[in-house]
């Protein structure tokens, strides 16, 4: 028989008022719920003054972005640790609980009530000193550095002499920068002293960019000493731990900058704390794979969602184990590190499951633990190049290789142990020693070593400025800021200048255009690839030049007013870089290759197949298109300049010697085809502006060469195209400054 349940006012009233009572129970305020919560765990960044966007202190704050903080907390995008939970127990864990994430989620779906402001926790205080009391050695930058209000993010080393007369010991660092809203992290390294002398400033502004650990940056002595993120909390190392700081040396700081919208500028200070005698045992850190994966070829497709690599130590000696950190650039997905016991005890030691550039910390143990000998370390680093990679600096995905740049790649774990003792520690060294010279050698084998030295090269190159100089090399104007620059070319009618300025940052290189007449620059490309030879049109209107594709060299044409894109007009299929030299009044385009020793012509119009010539170096054709002057040796010995008839259907004409002594290129025609310039070499050096007139009687001929002047400030000769205006009078120049 069915039951019928009747109305019950007395039953209702029971339940609301129970309802109610659930209600009040399970009511989340901010004063006694969420303000614990995030004076706790956030605003050590989130208050004035301090590298994050807002203060999370009043409610008013809160409030105003409660929706936002439930989606970054339940998402665990913050706080920021992205060491998994229980893969390794660290001091400082930033984590909050399953259980704050819910009061949060449920405090902002009840309308994020305040509750009784009585009840609210103590807002924290911060000390205004330092931290562990008084110092024993500040150092401060000696200048300030201006932080630009927008752009993209700066890596900068600064450069401060230490001036210690002995080698002291570091127990622990603090950090004070003057500009914390840009200051996204900061690491602190020693060097030689006077290693960095000829980088520091070379781009006319304090320090030098550079976001490899500076271990990579080709200094032969280098330390660490710690570094600093926004919310870190300085701390002495464990008793009898000390880090050296050797006598003489110099501090470099590593600061990345993130613009906040407004200009800043920054002047830091770091305080050290010593100890009063070495350490017991030293602390080492093992990197797996070596030196950031330097050995492994890293070559990462677009859109290579699951690019990993895969490494494994066995240790050879006893340690402790104190910390464990890892390294990667946008690109990086996952590290993982696991010690497996001799016993067969699997211990996890860091698990990273969404890696974030932006937030590289250094992981404490709670408590040190030893690994036996024999123990092996796996790591495994992943990296995702795909779209889905929220980080992915480039859409669409561009192929990534190894690299010191933010934009390249590289990745490792790092291990930081002490050995049991002094003959371990020794042998430890040397094991990762060796392991270092491995890797070193592959690096040599796989390319990565000579990107590197390009990098360092650029990175120690004295910046230039272009500058127009007489027929006497008198200088007569100054073009533009001082930057990196290399082959400057005159429009046909000498009103602008075409340079390559390389960005000592990321080592792109880009095409700029300055008018002859004075003012800033502009940027005619900003593309990832590198651009190098540009060659006016003889109207002017357009720029060829060379862009180092992925797969191969290609010769681009593009409206000199920056209009439009690029237009791929040859690719050089075979690998070999293009120098692109001349573009003639019949729109041929000369260049010649690091794979063929001939000189070649592509046509503009019809089928745009590259006709070979003959062999030869820095072509460039004569305003009527009869005659072509370049450079040869004949494989070896000293470069000769020649001129001699140009017939495409039978190039074989016969050359005439311009010059008795070694010529390299720098040729330019006069606008009525009668005569040109050329450079002379001592050694590898340009030593001379020559000038020589053309004669048919009624074959070619030549006069006697005439000397102009010896120029500064000319490079990559056999690589130059315009270097004079069509009447010979002004020449375009890139003498260093400093």
């Amino acid at each position: 028989m069915m039951k019928r349940w009747a109305f019950n006012p007395l039953l209702a009233g029971v339940c609301l008022f129970a309802a109610a009572d659930l209600r009040a129970a399970d009511t989340v305020t901010f004063a006694e719920t969420i303000a614990p919560i995030l004076y706790q765990n956030c605003v050590t960044c989130h208050r004035p003054g301090e590298a994050a966007p807002f203060s999370l202190i009043s409610y008013e704050d809160v409030k105003k972005r409660g929706v936002l903080i439930a989606a970054v907390t339940k998402s665990r995008y913050m706080p920021p640790w992205h060491a998994a939970h229980g893969y390794g127990e660290f001091v400082g864990e930033r984590r909050l609980t399953d259980e704050q994430i819910a009061a949060i989620g449920d405090w902002v779906q009840q309308g994020m009530p305040e509750g009784d402001r009585s009840k609210m926790p103590k807002a924290p205080e911060f000390p205004e000193g330092w931290k562990l009391g008084k110092p024993d050695l500040i150092i401060e930058m000696p200048v300030s550095y201006d932080v630009p209000a927008s752009g993209p993010d700066q890596f900068r080393n600064f450069v401060v002499p230490t001036n210690l007369t002995e080698d002291k010991w570091v127990r622990a660092v603090d950090y004070r920068p003057s500009a914390r809203k840009v200051v996204h992290h900061a690491i602190f390294s020693w060097i030689k002293g006077g290693a960095a002398a000829n980088r520091d400033g070379a781009d006319g502004k304090p320090g030098f960019p550079g976001a490899a650990p500076v271990g990579l940056q080709g200094f032969a002595e280098s330390g660490g000493v710690g570094g600093w993120v926004p919310g870190g909390s300085a701390a002495f190392l464990p008793e009898g731990m000390a880090m050296r700081l050797p006598k003489g040396s110099d501090l470099v700081l590593q600061i990345h900058f993130h613009p906040s919208g407004k200009p800043e500028t920054e002047r830091s200070q770091v305080a050290f704390y010593f100890s009063d005698r070495p350490p017991q045992r030293n602390l080492i850190g093992i990197d797996i794979p070596s030196l950031f994966s330097f050995g492994k070829a890293l070559n990462i497709a677009p859109n290579a969602k699951d690019y990993a690599v895969e490494e494994s130590v066995a240790l050879p000696v006893d340690v402790r184990a104190y910390a464990i950190g890892a390294h990667a650039h946008y690109l990086g997905k996952e590290m993982k590190a696991t010690a497996t016991l001799p016993d067969g005890t699997i211990k996890p030691l860091l698990w990273i499951q969404d890696w974030d550039f932006n937030w590289q910390d250094n992981y404490t143990y709670k408590e040190p633990f030893d690994l036996p000998k024999g123990t092996r370390i796996d790591v495994k680093i992943g990296w995702d190049n795909s779209t889905e990679n929220p980080r992915n600096p480039k859409n669409p995905p561009r192929r990534v290789k190894w690299g010191l740049q933010s934009q390249d790649e590289m990745g490792g774990v790092g291990l930081v142990v002490t050995a049991k003792t002094k003959e371990d520690e020794e042998a430890l060294m040397k094991f990762l020693g060796e392991r270092a010279g491995i890797a070193g050698r592959e690096g040599f084998q796989n390319g990565n070593l000579a990107r590197m030295q390009q990098l360092q090269r650029i990175a120690q190159a004295p910046s230039q400025r272009i500058t127009l100089v007489d027929r006497q090399g008198a200088s007569i104007a100054t073009i533009g800021e001082p930057a990196l620059l290399s082959q400057a070319a005159f429009s046909p009618d000498g009103a602008r200048v075409a340079a390559i300025l390389t960005n000592r940052e990321s080592g792109q290189s880009d095409i700029w255009i300055y008018e002859a007449a004075g003012g800033a620059g502009k940027p005619l490309t900003a593309d990832e690839e590198a651009d190098s030879t540009p060659v006016w049109s003889p109207d002017g209107r357009r720029i060829a030049y060379v862009r180092g594709d992925d797969d191969a060299n290609g010769i681009y044409v593009r409206a000199a007013d920056g209009s439009g894109r690029g237009e791929l007009v040859y690719k050089h299929e075979t690998g070999g870089a293009i120098f692109l030299t001349d573009w003639s009044k019949a729109d041929l385009l000369c260049f010649w290759t690091s794979d063929s020793q001939s000189l070649y012509v592509v046509p503009l119009n019809g089928d745009r197949k590259p006709i070979a010539l003959f062999e030869g170096r820095g072509g460039r054709i004569s305003p009527d298109g009869r005659y072509i002057a370049y450079s040869w040796n004949g494989g070896a010995g000293p470069m000769v300049t020649y001129v001699r008839p140009l017939n495409l259907s039978a190039p074989a004409t016969t050359p005439v010697r311009v010059h008795k002594e070694t010529a390299l290129g720098g040729v330019v025609w006069r606008a009525d085809g009668k005569g040109f310039t050329f450079t002379s070499l001592t050694g590898l050096q340009i030593s001379g502006m020559w000038q020589v007139e053309i004669t048919e009687s009624p074959e070619l001929a030549l006069s006697e060469p005439r000397l102009l002047f010896k120029p500064v400030g000319l490079a990559s000769p056999a690589q130059l195209s315009s270097i004079a205006t069509g009447d010979l009078e002004r020449f375009v120049t890139l003498p260093p400054v400093r």
